[in-house]
């Protein structure tokens, strides 16, 4: 009697369970869907799981290790791949044990500009403070090695790929050490908040530079369900203190030969502009603007490679675009690159503008197809500061 009451007892515990099992059965299901996909409205571009994409983001950083997608899943030389903010994603079904990886997006960056690093120095290394590397041979310490060391710096950053070195990150020079997988920047300024260091932004460059389009996507070819289950959030390290003292002399970037600096041009005939006026000495790879005789601002640019010359002469900023795709042939050599910023027009196709391909401003190397490049911080500011008709003269 007792046992025939248990077993009756169960079934009906059973029965008053089973509408709520299947009701979280039923809710489950459409929770784990909605996270098969997640659109990004920031960048337009969405980021989902056909190849784990999405789960490997998830738990790995996300935005602030990654960044957010700018482009669509892509094929590159035979490999699946997605670039983000800060890295690319490779998919590689032959592996064992992992499929996704993180591309080598730093040392590609670097080739893509021709830049090479010089060796490390051979010296003895403080082992209490410092990391060596003998794959590379280069050495990891303050301000990057916590930061490294915090987020699975292997897997995340790779080997370094530099020592140390000041770059111009914009308009701001920054001590910068380049890895396989990406750049760490350091701004003093900062001191020893946790934004001191961050990661560059290097697969959104590269993927410029290999001619991907990053445009914002307004359509998508099916219903995509926007998550809002947060990604877990990592919070940077902050920087032991006190960090070693970064040396004092901070080299100038680029690095020129000793100049004097241009006069003031005269104003070309027949053209407007006031009293503002730039002169582009070829000679000297540098440019200077003026307010009457007075010098207000000077860069480096990078002229038109041999074949290709920038011409001299007396002209005139005709036409000014704020972002546009340079492409076209010349002389057998085609060329498109996109995302072209700050351009002003001298003379026919030849404008001053914005570059981001290489760093080779003001070190002699003539790159271009004709045209003025600038660094963006020097294209952005000359843009905003010259009006059409403001006299340019071009010269030696």
């Amino acid at each position: 009697m007792r046992n025939s009451l248990i077993r009756s007892s169960i079934r009906i515990g059973i029965i008053c369970l089973l509408p709520g099992l299947l009701m979280l059965g039923i809710l489950a299901h459409p929770l784990h869907a909605q996270e098969h996909s997640r659109w990004f409205a920031a960048t337009g571009h969405t980021v989902d799981n056909t190849y784990g994409f999405l789960s490997y983001w998830r738990d790995h950083g996300g935005e602030y290790l990654l960044g957010l997608p700018v482009t669509e899943v892509l094929d590159e030389d035979g490999i699946t791949v997605q670039y983000f903010e800060r890295a690319r994603l490779e998919y590689h079904p032959e592996l064992e044990g992992g499929t996704i990886l993180r591309g080598r997006i730093g040392a590609d960056y670097a080739r893509a500009l021709w830049r090479t690093f010089q060796p490390a120095p051979v010296r003895p290394i403080d082992e209490e403070h410092e990391r060596l590397f003998t794959a590379t041979a280069y050495t990891l310490s303050e301000p990057f090695l916590s930061f490294w060391e915090a987020y699975d710096g292997l897997v995340s950053f790779g080997y370094p790929i530099s020592t140390p070195l000041w770059e111009y990150i914009g308009h701001q020079l920054l001590l910068v050490q380049y890895f396989e997988r990406g750049r760490l920047e350091y701004d003093p300024s900062a001191g020893t908040t946790p934004d001191a260091v961050r990661i560059s932004p290097l697969g959104h460059d590269l993927a410029l530079l290999r001619g991907y389009d990053t445009a914002t996507v307004t359509t998508v070819a099916e219903p995509v369900l926007v998550v809002d289950t947060p990604t877990p959030t990592l919070t940077p390290t902050p920087l032991p203190t006190p960090v070693p003292t970064i040396p004092p002399v901070v080299p100038a970037a680029p690095a020129r030969q000793p100049v004097v600096v241009a006069p003031a041009p005269a104003a070309a005939p027949g053209k407007g502009g006031g009293h503002k006026s730039i002169v582009v000495n070829i000679s000297q790879q540098w440019l200077y603007a003026y307010e009457g005789n007075t010098l207000v601002f000077d860069a480096p640019v990078t002229t038109g490679k041999d074949g290709f010359n920038t011409p001299p002469g007396n002209f005139a900023i005709y036409a000014k675009v704020p972002l546009q795709t340079m492409s076209g042939n010349l002389g057998g050599e085609s060329y498109r690159v996109p995302n072209v910023p700050h351009a002003m027009y001298i003379y026919g196709d030849v404008a001053m503008h914005g570059t981001y391909w290489h760093n080779a401003f003001g070190s002699g190397w003539r790159l271009s197809h004709g045209c003025i490049n600038l660094p963006l911080w020097a294209a952005a500011w000359v843009y905003d500061w010259a009006p059409v008709g403001t006299p340019v003269q071009v010269r030696y």
